[in-house]
């Protein structure tokens, strides 16, 4: 081992890979964990009363400012973008040294790299990595990247995109507090009685979720200083001076323990993104026609694939600079149940897949308020009456296509309207605000007057003379509709008269309420399906949930009044092309939809399956995630050793579906 030179600089010979720390951002990844993971991870060797000094001391937030779209070949971003505009891809490349992967890390490394079957469990959008030698054979080791894993297997739906800084140190200053410097900030690391510690940061293993990245420590990316590959931050294979650091710094070093040692060489691994991605904004069934929106940068081509029997490939329209792009696709036969759009400019060709969905059939043509009242005028092609939430109703119209028009007063209109129907179509517009008085301004403040101190009063106790308001019992609710996973609000508060309140449901699903006595309690409704369920749920209790309320008068006498809350339940399907090779493969996927739902849903919603080949004896197959668009899929490689030929899929959110599938 090479002594450091008299100013503490550590110089390792040209052209040496730095194999150790390349290694250590892939092989330490505890996999499994990723899941489980929270956003800052701490772990430090060794217990004692130090402990509490491994620790980051100086973050570096806000060097990644943005993400691009996924890319439907592999489930990860097509890019990430630093403050300085650099834009980086995962480089998949299994032959190309620059891509940084290390024997093994590719399951075929003479094939291409395709997912799932020959794709890597680990690949970077950054890695680099620096390490110091220590007095006595010792060694610390740095780790900086923005990975893309998986939180169990090389799984769709599994995909996790996280940024790292890690230091293990063996050998080093038993029983010291050691200070770490390199070009993303500060870390103090405690060691134990061996010399050894180690800190680990990951943020944030969200499955799915990859913006959780943005807030990461790492950022801008580092780079070679001069010399760079064509199209690359570096090569992984030489040690090389580096910049990028937001500090100015771009070294790694310790102090502390008697050491003072850095170096400012850095193996680098990145590749500069040539391509821009595509997303796939929507996708709509508009009678024979679907339809399909998307959205890239300037220089983007895209096209919408082509499906055999139904439409032939076609490209996408765009306006100059726009970066907005558009296809009317005339089909046959049955629907198509989703599209695909691949932008054939990048290299390799990105692509995105979405669902095709289908229309409201409810259009709102006015939300004006006037000071006094608000105007909504709407048509539907689903049919009449419609509910203008929270407000009124909609009658069908008197003339045929003519619009449904209501007047209504209010003082207090809201921000934005939804028409719905009994069926659960809905659509949603902005009240646009036409007139009214300025609201008059509230009184000045008054002077405090000085404290009297307390005030009584004794002598005989006498009633009222006043009168008394006649008993009511009346409920509001802040929707009549809920999903499973949400809560309603209710409000007994607009009856009179009263001095208690008693709810309390009579029928339907079981919902539960906040408080019994409180006159605004919240009605929330379980979820269904539970991924931890060791046998089928039976099917959920049909009807609307009545929620009762009696409101009881300070002479002892009550009223009574109900509500009803409609559960809505999710429609699930199984797509045709589920199927289970035996020996092979077990793929199954399909969709979770709720009628008239545009929002995200939080928590997501889960899928269980079971194989009822054997109606009998059901058996559980595994789980799956709902993700934002409505997907869910479960991919288990070789699968079941028996034969699977029918499965049935349980939703938390109520829905349920059969399906034989595929045996080949």
């Amino acid at each position: 081992m090479a002594a450091s030179p008299p100013n503490g600089s550590v110089h390792h010979p040209h052209g040496r890979r730095r194999a150790s720390a390349t290694r250590l951002g892939r092989s330490l990844f505890e996999r499994r964990n990723v899941a489980a993971a929270v956003a800052v991870l701490l772990t430090a060797t060794g217990v004692g009363s130090a402990v509490a000094a491994t620790q980051v001391t100086q973050t570096n937030p806000g060097g990644i400012i943005a993400v691009g779209p996924v890319n439907s070949a592999y489930g990860f971003p097509s890019w990430y973008e630093d403050k300085n505009h650099t834009r980086l891809e995962l480089c998949l490349e299994a032959q190309n040294p620059l891509c940084g992967f290390l024997p093994g890390d590719v399951p075929n490394e003479a094939a291409e790299i395709s997912f799932p079957d020959n794709f890597p469990d680990e690949a970077f959008y950054m890695l680099a990595g620096s390490e110091l030698e220590l007095p006595n054979g010792g060694q610390a080791v740095l780790v900086l990247g923005l990975e893309a894993a998986f939180s169990n297997s090389v799984t769709d739906g599994d995909q996790v995109v996280f940024g790292r800084q890690r230091i293990v140190v063996k050998g080093g200053p038993a029983n010291q507090t050691l200070t770490f410097q390199h070009p993303y900030g500060t870390i103090t690391i405690d060691t134990d009685g061996a010399g050894d510690g180690k800190l680990v940061e990951d943020i944030s293993p969200a499955i799915g979720n990859f913006t959780t990245a943005l807030k990461s420590n790492i950022g801008p990316f580092l780079k070679w200083d001069t010399g760079a590959p064509e199209g690359y931050l570096g090569d992984p294979n030489q040690d090389h001076t580096v910049t990028g650091s937001p500090f100015g710094y771009n070294k790694f070093s310790v102090s502390g323990g008697g050491l003072n040692v850095e170096t400012d060489q850095f193996s680098l691994m990145g590749k500069i993104a040539t391509n821009s991605g595509v997303s796939a904004d929507s996708a709509v069934l508009n009678g024979g026609m679907i339809d399909v929106f998307a959205s890239s940068s300037n220089s983007a081509q895209l096209q919408v694939e082509g499906q055999d029997g139904k439409f032939k490939l076609t490209p996408m329209v765009t306006d100059p600079d726009s970066g907005r792009y558009y296809a009317r696709i005339q089909f046959t036969g049955d629907a198509p149940t989703s599209v695909k759009i691949t932008n054939i400019a990048d290299k390799p060709a990105s692509s995105s897949t979405i669902n095709v969905s289908k229309p409201s059939g409810i259009s709102i043509t006015k939300a004006v308020f006037d000071g006094s009242k608000l105007e909504v005028a709407a048509t539907s092609s689903v049919g009449y009456p419609l509910e203008v939430v929270g407000l009124g109703t909609l009658a069908a119209p008197a003339t045929e296509g003519a619009p449904a028009e209501a007047s209504i007063p209010v003082k207090a209109p809201p921000a934005t309207i939804t028409v719905k129907h009994d069926a659960g179509n809905a659509a949603t517009l902005a009240v646009t605000v036409a007139g009214g008085s300025a609201t008059e301004p509230g009184l000045d403040p008054l002077t405090p007057a000085p404290d009297p101190g307390p005030v009584t009063e004794t002598g005989p106790g006498g009633g009222s003379t006043g009168g008394t308001e006649p008993l009511t019992a009346a409920v509001t609710a802040s929707s009549t509709t809920a999903a499973r996973g949400t809560s309603v609000q209710l409000d007994g508060r607009s009856s009179t008269g009263e001095v208690g309140y008693q709810w309390s449901q009579e029928t339907g699903p079981t919902v539960t309420l906040s408080s019994t006595t409180a006159p605004n309690p919240t009605v929330a409704v379980p979820l269904w399906a539970s991924t931890q369920d060791s046998a089928p749920k039976a099917p959920p209790t049909q009807g609307p949930a009545r929620i009762k309320l009696v409101t009881t008068g300070a002479d002892g006498t009550t009223k009574e009044a109900w509500v009803d809350l409609t559960i809505q339940n999710d429609s699930v399907t199984i797509d045709a092309a589920s199927r289970h090779r035996r020996g092979s493969e077990l793929r199954i996927s399909g969709t979770s939809t709720l009628a008239g739902n545009t929002a995200i849903l939080t928590p997501a919603t889960s899928i269980v399956i079971w194989d009822v080949s054997n109606a009998a004896t059901p058996v559980k197959i595994g789980t799956a995630q709902v993700d934002t668009l409505g997907a869910w899929s479960y991919k288990i490689k070789p699968g079941p050793a028996q034969q699977v030929t029918r499965v049935m899929v349980q939703s938390s959110r109520g829905g349920s579906a059969t399906a034989s599938i595929a045996t080949r």
